[in-house]
């Protein structure tokens, strides 16, 4: 059998149970001949198994009746692959405290803003989010608008825009979901980075991103606040709205302003053909 790298994000994929039975043949027989991608495999396990023995599903997800109890897999903060491997126990551990969703929204609700900004949209352009094809037909970066298609393998550039406050600087955090209920970090590039933003001008993150086979949409949210973000506070809301989600893109916007209420936001969905 030819030789077959098993990435990160493929043996990830092989404990979640999202690999085609072609792949699920090649992790195995390299599972069987290489002691250290079983050893990262069996930590995985362990990391399931140490939070959902401190946060039971029953305590945390109780099921109304006649309803199946949550996927653990859905609760889960998508590896981006910008974020090197020792920070992704990390990400993972940061997404998955979904409980902690409540505190966030009851922290925004206590930074009322006294300006005449609008906070939950992205009002006068005060934040703005554009993402922007890379190697179209064209031969050149091509803007994308709201709910426009793209496809599995398409690479695309997120660049960010946000106006300076009289107040002093702005800080920030860009995240995406799917419809896996997945979530990427975008920026920072990992959660113990400075959230500082770059005001008044065009700003393109440091990487683009390959999109993945995740179904039915990849929606980016930008949230901006005049103080610095606990990243992982963000990434906490942004799981549960990933699983509210749940197919529905047509919500992201209703759904975005209610979780980061008080805070400039710029959502942009793009649908997956």
């Amino acid at each position: 059998m030819n030789e077959f790298h098993i990435s990160a994000l493929l043996l990830e994929r092989y404990h979640i149970g999202e690999v085609t039975p072609e792949e699920k043949l090649h992790v195995e027989n390299a599972l069987a001949r290489d002691a250290a991608l079983a050893a990262a495999l069996a930590d995985m396990d362990r990391a399931d198994k140490d939070f959902w023995d401190r946060f039971p599903q029953e305590k945390f997800f109780p099921s109304s009746s006649g309803d199946r109890k949550p996927d653990a897999r859905r609760f889960r903060l998508r590896r981006s692959r910008r974020i090197p491997p020792l920070a992704w126990g990390l990400c993972a551990a940061a997404a998955v405290l979904i409980i902690a969703f409540p505190l966030f929204i009851l922290r925004n609700s206590a930074q009322e803003d006294s300006g005449d900004r609008m906070k939950g949209t992205a009002g006068e352009n005060s934040a703005e989010l554009s993402v922007y094809l890379k190697g179209s037909s064209a031969g050149k970066e091509v803007k994308l608008p709201d709910q426009a298609g793209i496809q599995a393998g398409n690479t695309v550039q997120l660049i960010y825009r946000v106006q300076p406050e009289s107040s002093g600087e702005r800080y920030g955090v860009i995240f995406s979901v799917d419809g896996r209920a997945s979530v990427t970090l975008h920026y920072p590039y990992k959660p113990g980075q400075s959230t500082k933003l770059v005001s008044g001008k065009a700003v393109p993150l440091d990487e683009a991103y390959t999109l993945d086979d995740a179904p039915e949409y990849e929606i980016f949210y930008f949230v901006v606040g005049d103080t610095p973000f606990e990243v992982g506070d963000v990434l906490n809301t942004a799981q549960q709205l990933a699983v509210q989600l749940a197919g529905k893109s047509r919500n992201a916007q209703r759904l975005g302003t209610a979780a980061f209420k008080n805070y400039d936001l710029s959502v942009l969905t793009l649908q997956k053909k």
